[in-house]
């Protein structure tokens, strides 16, 4: 069920040193998700649980599902014994009702079938929220590095809020809200993040920790790096940047959704 370009196992070893807890993200979840009041939390496809550790430390009881094992492997150093387990999102291997509450981080574009996901979601889940952030068609008009690899638009498939919000309520989520958010810094590494920062915009080191940068061949991304250098050196790419900020206080770097069934 989850689309992964890339090898995930190999980029779980330098994943966390370009990918960590956004603070906007963390602000982000925790307006919706409300007070942690001892309540067990699942945060799927949740990575190397950059974030799952911080909601620990506020208080929810988590658990982490990832289909990557060795992702799960560093989160389990975070995390501690008995909160990490290995799963699909369209398939996860929990009962009905387990979990309080849960979240997807920045994951929904890597789902094969994200209606698959958003049903399991549903079932696993009590009260809720479900509370999961996604680049949106929406967000990504502010994006441009795409341009840089001679694409004409980002290659990962990235649909509207209109169509998230309808998946959801198909998945059997009876309220569903949704709001753009603007990144205020880089910490999560994601591409839309990177777009606020031209030196990181232009690091390879930060790029190849995206799942865009594993949809392009070798010879793609070389020259689309000397590209980005080039303008880093000229000022052009910092300009770029600011015009990138000013569009997505219009459009978002990306947007929340909170649901409840």
């Amino acid at each position: 069920m989850n689309r992964r370009p890339g090898n995930y196992a190999e980029q779980a070893k330098t994943y966390d040193r370009t990918r960590g807890a956004s603070p906007t993200i963390v602000r982000t979840l925790s307006g919706h998700l409300g007070q942690p009041d001892g309540r067990s939390l699942m945060d799927i496809a949740g990575g190397t649980g950059n974030y799952t550790q911080v909601l620990q430390a506020r208080g929810f009881r988590v658990l982490i599902v990832d289909v990557e094992f060795e992702m799960l492997r560093r989160a389990a150093e975070k995390l501690g014994p008995g909160r990490s387990v290995g799963g699909d999102a369209g398939r996860l291997p929990f009962r009905d009702g387990s979990s309080d509450c849960a979240v997807v981080v920045n994951a929904i574009h890597l789902f094969e079938d994200s209606a698959a996901a958003f049903r399991e979601a549903r079932r696993v889940m009590r009260e809720g929220p479900l509370v999961l952030t996604a680049f949106t068609e929406e967000n990504n008009a502010s994006l441009f590095v795409h341009e840089y690899f001679g694409l004409e638009s980002l290659p990962s498939s990235h649909v509207a809020a209109g169509e998230v919000e309808r998946l959801l309520k198909e998945a059997g989520f009876g309220t569903v809200r949704h709001e753009p958010f603007v990144y205020t810094d880089t910490v999560d590494g994601s591409l839309n993040a990177l777009h606020t920062n031209a030196l990181h915009l232009a690091g390879p080191a930060y790029l190849r920790n995206t799942s865009f940068w594993h949809e392009l061949d070798d010879e793609t991304r070389q020259k689309g790096l000397e590209a980005l250098a080039s303008d880093l050196r000229s000022g052009v790419l910092e300009r770029r940047v600011a015009e990138s900020f000013r569009r997505a206080a219009e459009v978002g770097h990306g947007t929340v959704f909170a649901a409840w069934p």
